[in-house]
């Protein structure tokens, strides 16, 4: 069946091509944007996902708040009251402010600051995200972190032991983080005093709490518990607040909507242009399959010819989409956008890229079915 489906495929050298290459441009570009769409999702929730996951079940945060880039300071109080909830393992204050800094060069720039207690630091960044240097060193005075793909945004290659200021203040690169970015302006890690010290919040206020529980089973009881007793706050589950906040940014810059009109444009397109590209090469070769409809083959051998001339041209053109992928990927990897090219992604791809190809193989399917064995002597 294989072969025989091969030799199909080889003979129809220029519908081929035609097919694999509309293939490719399909599933190289679904494959862009969906990499791009959880790129930015990473970068919208990032402020929760490069928290320590070691301390970082819950978020605490105001009640009105869907967004965890946006955050209203509260009373530093909570932050002892709700380390009495049963349950509750431990609780950790932060700090999430805005502040300009000034670089070496004379440039200023608009960035994010996120202090969280020595030595714990449980709003991150978590130790995955370290490049250079040690997490200990943000304890010394003026120490905070920098992101190595924010040096493009800055304008200026911040290093370990790069002096520059905020908000007028004098501060050192202890620590260089790769991939701790937000969505829209960098972020600087540093402890919740030096983070009170540079942006000016008031020393009885946080912008959240982190609660500690380190029982699965209790996180929810946790949650309805925190819920209850403080009215003014709500507590979160961590990938939930991020998952929130996605959607949050999402929809309001209608760039869930984008990504989708985009990708289904992709699907839909490569679903016909295939379809009428392989109901032609059948056309073409009408003669052929009624040989062998001639000579015995019943319209289920036909039908499985059909499809696995389809399957074909899907495994060579997802094999040429992935390279492509991969060579994107590490050229958008210099720029600091980083395509997650992982399994479930891939297998994603491959299942789209099955879809496309062997459902458009109903067209020809449906051609053939109507083919009289008679018609090769016509």
């Amino acid at each position: 069946m294989i072969s025989t489906a091969y030799k199909f495929v080889r003979f129809e050298k220029s519908k081929s091509l035609g097919i694999l290459t509309a293939i490719v441009i399909s599933i190289y570009l679904i494959g862009v944007e969906l990499g791009m769409f959880f790129y930015l999702a990473n970068l919208i929730g990032g402020i929760v996902g490069n928290s320590n996951s070691d301390y970082a079940q819950i978020f605490v945060v105001k009640r009105q708040t869907n967004n965890v880039n946006q955050l209203s300071p509260f009373d530093i109080r909570w932050v002892n009251q709700l380390r009495s909830v049963e349950g509750v393992d431990e609780t950790h204050g932060f700090i999430v402010a805005n502040v300009s800094v000034k670089l070496p060069n004379g440039n200023d720039a608009p960035a994010m600051i996120i202090g969280s207690d020595y030595p714990a630091m449980a709003a991150g960044p978590h130790p995955g995200l370290l490049l250079s240097g040690d997490i200990h060193n943000l304890s010394f005075p003026d120490m905070v972190s920098s992101d190595y793909y924010d040096n493009r945004t800055f304008g200026f290659n911040l290093q370990q032991g790069t002096q520059f200021e905020i908000n007028g203040k004098t501060a050192t690169i202890g620590v260089t983080t790769k991939s701790a970015k937000g969505f829209s302006t960098p972020l600087i890690y540093t402890t919740t005093s030096k983070a009170r010290f540079y942006s000016g919040l008031s020393g009885f206020m946080v912008s959240g709490i982190i609660v500690t529980v380190k029982d699965p089973d209790k996180i929810e009881p946790v949650i309805s518990q925190i819920n209850h007793i403080a009215p003014d706050l709500k507590a979160w589950r961590s990938d939930m607040l991020s998952k929130t906040t996605i959607v949050n940014v999402m929809t309001a810059n209608n760039m869930g909507m984008s990504f989708g009109t985009l990708i289904i444009f992709g699907i839909i397109s490569g679903f016909f242009i295939i379809g009428l590209t392989m109901y032609s090469a059948t056309y073409d070769r009408i003669k052929d399959y009624g040989t062998l409809k001639a000579i015995g083959a019943s319209g289920h051998y036909i039908s499985l010819l059909v499809i696995s001339q389809s399957v074909i041209y899907a495994v060579v053109g997802f094999t040429v989409s992935l390279l492509l992928l991969i060579i994107t990927k590490a050229g958008m990897a210099k720029a600091g956008l980083i395509i997650g090219l992982t399994p479930p992604f891939l297998i994603f791809l491959l299942s789209v890229t099955l879809l496309i190809s062997v459902g458009s193989s109903y067209f020809s399917i449906n051609k053939l079915k109507k083919v009289e064995p008679s018609s090769v002597f016509r």
